[in-house]
């Protein structure tokens, strides 16, 4: 299977697994980084995710939703192993799961670019694994307050029938709780609704501190805290650049 040390790729045999014995196993180019991006549900990831994409062409975004969708899409062979155990109502093995970002990435930092994963590992147990065959070199850890995003996840509101998303602190209807196109009523999602949100987040946080302390204890993550994405991203941004010498 393919590995990642620090700020380089190289290929591991001992660690192997059949299925890429056919990928191609060039030797991938020196400066390539394998990023992790944590951060609460609403708290700004997807925003801060696509500044980095901007400011750093050579970063190739992987999200393990996207990966696992075209692969049972195409019917790849992994695909097809991820979707007996989806048809089955279980969760796809973390192993499973971390064979079908190895594969993804395996292109991409041959090529020389570096990697942006989002959406996984999500535990610490996921964390392990996924250290058996790759090397994270730098994790962003997005530290937003809880109340901040009940806050603005309690005021988003819908049209149900087309999914226009309004909000009354930047993006208000033109008339409260009506759409601007059809005049029917706006509804806040079960999910949108602070208590739920409050459990939500608080679940993240009880599961991803052991991964916040893993990574942190290796010296590669960096916390960044605040409110607002657009005060955020520049520490962001600074801190990649003296990391990746972009």
């Amino acid at each position: 299977m393919l590995c990642i040390p620090k700020i380089r790729v190289a290929v591991r045999n001992s660690c192997c697994r059949t299925y890429f014995s056919t990928l191609q196993q060039s030797a991938p180019h020196e400066d390539s980084h394998f990023i992790l991006i944590l951060g609460k549900p609403g708290g700004g990831k997807g925003t801060i995710s696509n500044k980095i994409l901007e400011d750093f062409p050579r970063l190739h975004h992987m999200s393990t939703g996207d990966i696992l969708r075209a692969n049972v899409r195409d019917g790849t062979p992994l695909g097809k192993e991820a979707k007996s155990y989806m048809d089955e109502g279980k969760l796809v093995p973390d192993s499973l799961m971390i064979d079908l970002v190895v594969e993804d990435a395996t292109p991409h930092m041959e090529e020389g670019e570096s990697l942006l994963l989002d959406g996984f590992p999500r535990t610490l147990g996921q964390a392990k694994a996924l250290d058996e065959v790759v090397n994270v070199d730098l994790v962003i850890n997005l530290d937003i307050p809880t109340e901040t995003i009940v806050d603005r996840i309690a005021d988003r509101w819908i049209h149900p029938a087309s999914g226009r998303i309004y909000s009354y602190s930047y993006k208000p209807p033109k008339i409260r709780g009506l759409d601007d196109e059809t005049g029917e009523p706006l509804l806040q999602r079960d999910d949108d609704k602070p208590e739920k949100v409050r459990t939500r987040l608080q679940a993240y946080d009880e599961v991803t501190a052991p991964l916040v302390d893993f990574y942190g204890t290796r010296g590669v993550l960096e916390t960044f805290q605040g409110t607002k994405s657009d005060l955020i991203y520049p520490e962001v941004k600074q801190w990649l650049e003296e990391r990746t010498n972009n």
